[in-house]
């Protein structure tokens, strides 16, 4: 059994509450990336996400609406309290979509540029309090920055 000053550092429940809220932001996400017009988004998206980051997503929503297209596979993370304080969490990610594909609605081809895309990049988010729960305010994806 390990020794208490071995043990790794338990986050205090603002740093929780951030990195549940970034979490429960990427499961709308990749629900809504892998299925954007099948239902209107936009009360999901509002719950997990404002400003510059909800406008992000509702944006990417749309596009992949409009193409149409939808993702398939799987996106894997890795976030990481980088930044905390009472009123805003820095979080940076290691993002890994080397296991995702953007896919045609309507020949099923593949979208992506799979050659020239980077496949791991840092992505940084903000997550602020509002009301009880905690939205992500603002990302930022690093892709000149792999991870």
């Amino acid at each position: 059994m390990p020794s208490p000053s071995s043990a790794p550092p338990t986050p205090d429940p603002i740093e929780r509450s951030a990195l549940a809220a970034y979490e429960e932001f990427w499961t709308v996400t990749d629900a809504a990336f892998a299925s954007p017009g099948s239902r209107d988004w936009t009360s999901r998206t509002r719950e997990v996400a404002t400003g510059q980051a909800l406008e992000s997503l509702d944006r990417d929503i749309a596009n992949y609406s409009g193409v149409p297209a939808h993702t398939e596979g799987t996106v894997a993370r890795s976030p990481r309290v980088a930044s905390a304080a009472p009123q805003r969490v820095g979080v940076v990610d290691c993002v890994d979509i080397s296991g995702s594909r953007l896919v045609s609605d309507d020949d099923g081809t593949v979208l992506d540029d799979l050659a020239n895309r980077v496949p791991r990049y840092l992505y940084r988010a903000e997550v602020i309090p509002r009301g009880d729960r905690w939205v992500v305010e603002k990302t930022t994806p690093s892709l000149a920055e792999p991870c």
